[in-house]
Formats: structure tokens, C-alpha cells, sequence
């Protein structure tokens, strides 16, 4: 569109209201929009877990990364993030020397997102992102998990148990 057109556009618009019916069409597409979004961005992740499991994805602060590395100072070994999101913490925890480092998402599209910022920080190929069940990821060999989930998910549902085997292992 060429910027004179913009301009035309601008001026003609001016001093218009958008009334009642345009007030329901602009609800209405946003809406929609909102949808498509959930639909193609959220709900892949949740097709394969019962409604009282799903979690929706909020990505982790830069102080919460930098808490669980503290939690994990002087620790090494394999380094597992569970419901990983977009990789943040399973490539903060390759930076400070977790080999491997292992993130498990439900979500294809915050896995491509994980593999995108991997790459985009030089780490693609080095940790490693699967589209796994966290209930059914084997925790025997891994000397160090972490996890951002909410009450409803880790409350009986063995979560704590595999984290305190796990933990055990070392």
C-alpha cells in the first residue's frame, strides 16, 4: 500500500464513529483472533492430558532461571526440565555445564519455539527438547529435575515421588 493511500485512508476515517454494529464486529474478530491463537499456540499440549492436569504455558521469569540455577550450584550430571515450555531453563542449565540437558513439552509449538532459541543461542544439537509425557519420562538416570507446575497437577499424581527418586539417585 503506498504511504499517499495511507495518508487518504487516515483523513477519510477522522471524525468517524465506529457505532454499535462495528463495536460487535471488532468483539467479535478479536475473539476469533484470540481462538486461533489458543487453538494453534496452546491446545496441541493439551489434547493428550485429562483437563485437570493442564497447565497453561507461562513462561519462566529471568529470576526464576536464575533460581532453579541457584538450586542447582555445585551440582552436576543430566539436567531434565519437565513441561520445559520454551527451553529457558534447559538452556540456561547447558550454559552453566549440565550435560545433557533435557527439556519435555507436550506443546509442538513451544518445542519448535525451544529449538528456535536454541539455535538462536548457538546450542542446537547440543540440548536436546522431546515431545514426551512428563509422566511417562524415565527420571532413573537424572541427577537433577526441575519443574514449574500448578498445585492441581503435582498433587497425587506420583510427580513428587519420581522427584524425590530422582533425587535420591545421585
Amino acid at each position: 500500500m503506498d504511504p499517499d493511500d495511507i495518508e487518504e485512508l487516515a483523513v477519510e476515517l477522522q471524525g468517524k464513529t465506529v457505532g454499535g454494529w462495528g463495536l460487535v464486529q471488532l468483539a467479535a474478530g478479536t475473539g476469533f483472533a484470540a481462538y486461533v491463537m489458543w487453538a494453534g499456540v496452546l491446545m496441541p499440549g493439551f489434547r493428550r492430558v485429562p483437563l485437570k492436569l493442564q497447565v497453561p504455558y507461562v513462561p519462566s521469569s529471568a529470576k526464576q532461571v536464575e533460581n532453579v540455577m541457584s538450586l542447582l550450584k555445585g551440582r552436576s550430571g543430566k539436567m531434565v526440565d519437565l513441561g520445559s515450555g520454551d527451553g529457558r531453563i534447559v538452556l540456561e542449565a547447558y550454559k552453566q555445564g549440565f550435560r545433557p540437558a533435557v527439556g519435555y513439552e507436550l506443546n509442538p509449538w513451544l518445542l519448535r519455539l525451544s529449538n528456535y532459541r536454541a539455535w538462536r543461542a548457538g546450542c542446537y544439537g547440543k540440548v536436546f527438547y522431546q515431545r514426551q509425557d512428563l509422566w511417562k519420562v524415565n527420571l532413573s538416570d537424572c541427577n537433577n529435575v526441575s519443574v514449574f507446575l500448578a498445585p492441581s497437577v503435582v498433587k497425587g499424581e506420583g510427580l513428587v515421588a519420581n522427584f524425590l527418586l530422582c533425587w535420591a539417585n545421585q
